[in-house]
């Protein structure tokens, strides 16, 4: 693992830096009336996990599209759910379709969710200009939604060949934020930060659907995200990661500081932040850091390699914590 120095500068508004790559994978596509056992992949699009109002007030149908290796009738396989990036404004499910697939091939079944964006940021041309309230309910509802579209694939589990024993989330840029947010804030934590929010939005474990399941997440993989505080990071919540980060990253910063680096933004804690963190406290985390990267500086091929080497090690139980630089690579 080499060493390195960390810095800082500024680049443009939140947005989400991802590669899409053309599959020659072969895999059978349906409208979500299959799901029965496959005898070869199979992806099934457009499924509804669930219905939210977004902030103007119209009633979204929340849709995801699940991919699945070939399976018999009873076989079981980890699960990876994947949440987009694109600001809270922009991108949708179908971005994630090659990484889906290569999760596939590793043996997971793979799941990508459209959630609500506040259309309301869109064409916003200053930042800085944002009210925090504003961006954190937009966090709000994609936390909501991507906890309702967990509940779902956990209630459907013998359906997908999920073992719901090994979930595990994974997301870019806004979605990054989306997944850390879910699992280490409690609706408490919401309130605190947005007074009103519940009353005015729902709760984010009983909304979008009326599916009650619950479940554990194994592991997470982190792109570009944040949390607006380590110390929502407890030893009881605490789980394996897996971060990459731009060190020149002036959107989510690398350690800590504001949101793009507005000086009336809220303060976050980057990555490297959260990494400290979970070491601290003696959970395995493992960060990727390009020293001279802005947002989301590495590749679809990088990330999808290095988190599945990580999943791996988690469900094999021998995950270790690493600081790696540039493109060197955390899989042994």
């Amino acid at each position: 693992m080499k060493s390195y120095s960390l810095t800082l500068s500024s680049i443009s508004f939140i947005c989400s830096l991802f590669l899409l790559f053309v599959s020659c994978k072969k895999s059978t596509v349906t409208d979500g009336s299959n799901g029965g056992s496959n005898p070869e992949p199979e992806t099934i699009k457009n499924i509804i996990y669930g219905s939210n109002k977004d902030l103007s007030g119209k009633t979204i149908d929340l849709a995801l599209d699940v991919y699945m290796p070939a399976a018999t009738a009873t076989q079981k396989f980890p699960f990876i759910l994947f949440v987009h990036g694109g600001g809270f404004i922009a991108g949708d499910k179908s971005s994630a379709a090659s990484v889906m697939e290569k999760f596939v091939e590793a043996g997971y079944v793979a799941a990508s969710i459209d959630y609500r964006l506040d259309s309301s940021l869109d064409g916003v041309k200053d930042a800085c200009s944002i009210d925090s309230s504003v961006m954190q309910k937009a966090v709000y509802m994609a936390v909501q939604d991507t906890k309702a579209a967990i509940r779902f694939m956990v209630a459907n589990a013998d359906k997908y060949h999920i073992d719901v024993s090994k979930i595990f989330l994974n997301g870019n840029s806004a979605g990054a934020i989306t997944i850390l947010y879910s699992h280490f804030l409690t609706q408490d934590d919401f309130n605190a930060m947005v007074p009103g929010i519940e009353t005015e939005l729902g709760g984010i474990n009983n909304s979008g659907n009326s599916l009650t399941n619950t479940y554990n997440i194994t592991g997470m993989a982190a792109n570009s995200g944040c949390l607006p505080g380590v110390q929502y990071i407890k030893p009881l919540n605490a789980i394996p990661l897996i971060f990459f980060h731009g060190g020149k990253d002036s959107v989510i910063p690398v350690l800590h500081g504001t949101v793009n680096y507005c000086p009336n933004a809220m303060h976050i804690y980057g990555s490297m932040a959260m990494y400290n963190r979970l070491v601290e406290i003696g959970q395995p985390a493992v960060i990727h850091i390009d020293p001279e990267g802005g947002h989301g500086p590495y590749n679809e091929d990088f990330l999808t390699n290095n988190e599945i080497c990580f999943f791996n090690s988690v469900l094999g139980k021998n995950a270790a914590s690493g600081i790696y630089s540039g493109q060197e690579s955390s899989c042994p």
